[in-house]
């Protein structure tokens, strides 16, 4: 605390890398980080993809004198892999399930198996109340076919979505998190324009910006991405926002973690954990009510546009899928009759015929599933994160001058930052 009125607090954000039996050098890294967050440095601490109770318990247990208050948010088959860490109460806490997360035959994504979605913690110290988000949106796995964009840009709008309907109480929101997208792409878009969030890495100095993953100073780096970009990519956030009747402003910016664990030739984890130092004051009761929509609403625009967009390419190939699907499974249900209807099959063969019949029926059974239960499954739900992106720009674009932004907006391509108001 600076003054009576004013908060002065650090937030810490990491995904620890905590995949049981896969993740390397997991338990001594799950001591290592635990023991770096008993330090008293931070006030708010947000960790994604802790995957084993275990480890989150051990985490609990080594800080419990300086974060006492601390959530799992479980969710899913696995949990979501988030928690929060607090120095102060939490108050009131939630949890909010994105509609689509991946699929579940993509084993090894796993990102289904999470039951991901963003967790909310409200935090009261000395009648300022802080929202805590955090989140962990769905991996890209491949850069040149990003089978998940329309499911990421979906979690991204619906988390900002959850932040606008929900910080409006708060003095100041924050969020952190691995959003898996890069500064300037239509995920990052779609949170920081439509939930009016700044960047807290702008306090960063321009010659220590560095990334959060693949970048040069983490022991677990690929090489060959190294090689081309040393820097590595931001993909790791803290995101923040001013509320009723309060002034923030951003103090400090850094990656606090040393590049290895002390007397080990590993990192704290393949990502790089962010702090950032933020002072909240309270101001006089002059505004009733902060809106959500007083910036940039060409950018908004745009950016929504662009999520909508790319929802209906989804729809689209959902379609096409489903066409594909009861095409696999019609024409080997044809030739399941037809084989033997056509074909005396010699007794030698029968134990092969017999298996082959098993695991034909079970490529069926797939097929059918994935043409009807999850293709509306997942239409229904990139289908109703189009409808509520359709919902906010109607209101964003009411009016002659804001529809004459976003035709200017619209120009712009998304492979470009936006430029902030």
């Amino acid at each position: 605390m600076s003054t009576q009125s004013d908060l002065v607090l650090t937030i810490f954000t990491l995904n620890v890398w905590g995949i049981a039996f896969v993740s390397k050098d997991r338990s001594q890294r799950i001591e290592a980080i635990a023991a770096a967050l008993s330090s008293g440095r931070y006030d708010v601490v947000c960790l994604q993809e802790v995957w084993v109770a275990d480890d989150y318990e051990k985490i609990k247990h080594v800080t419990r004198s300086v974060l006492p208050y601390s959530h799992y948010f479980y969710s899913g088959v696995t949990g979501s892999g988030l928690c929060i860490f607090s120095r102060w109460p939490i108050e009131d806490i939630m949890f909010h399930q994105w509609p689509v997360n991946g699929y579940v035959h993509k084993i090894f994504h796993g990102d289904w198996f999470g039951g991901k979605g963003v967790g909310l913690c409200h935090i009261s110290t000395n009648g300022i109340h802080i929202n805590i988000y955090t989140t962990h949106l769905h991996a890209q796995y491949d850069a040149h076919d990003d089978e998940y964009l329309a499911h990421r840009a979906v979690q991204a709008f619906d988390t900002a979505q959850f932040i606008r309907l929900t910080a409006d109480g708060a003095h100041l929101s924050v969020l952190a998190g691995d959003l898996n997208t890069h500064p300037g792409n239509l995920c990052h878009q779609l949170i920081q324009h439509c939930a009016q969030l700044e960047d807290t890495f702008h306090k960063q100095p321009a010659e220590n910006q560095t990334g959060t993953f693949d970048c040069s100073r983490n022991s677990y780096a690929v090489k060959s991405n190294v090689m081309k970009n040393p820097k590595g990519e931001r993909i790791d956030y803290i995101l923040y926002r001013a509320g009723l009747n309060a002034q923030v402003d951003v103090m400090e910016y850094s990656m606090p973690l040393q590049s290895r664990v002390p007397e080990q030739e590993f990192s704290y984890s393949d990502h790089e954990g962010i702090a950032a130092t933020i002072r909240v004051t309270p101001q006089s009761p002059e505004i009733s009510m902060p809106s959500c929509y007083i910036k940039d609403r060409g950018a908004i625009a745009a950016t929504l546009k662009a999520g909508i967009t790319t929802c209906s390419d989804a729809l689209n190939k959902l379609a096409h899928d489903k066409v594909w699907y009861f095409g696999v499974a019609g024409s080997l249900l044809v030739s399941l009759f037809s084989i033997p209807a056509f074909t005396e099959i010699p007794v030698t063969y029968s134990r092969t015929y017999q298996l082959t019949l098993v695991g034909t029926s079970g490529v069926i059974f797939f097929a059918m599933v994935m043409a009807t239960i999850w293709n509306r499954m997942e239409y229904n739900g990139i289908l109703g994160g189009q409808m509520r992106m359709q919902v906010v720009l109607d209101r964003v674009t009411d009016g002659d001058v804001e529809k004459t932004s976003i035709t200017t907006a619209s120009s712009n391509t998304l492979t470009q930052p936006f430029i902030e108001s």
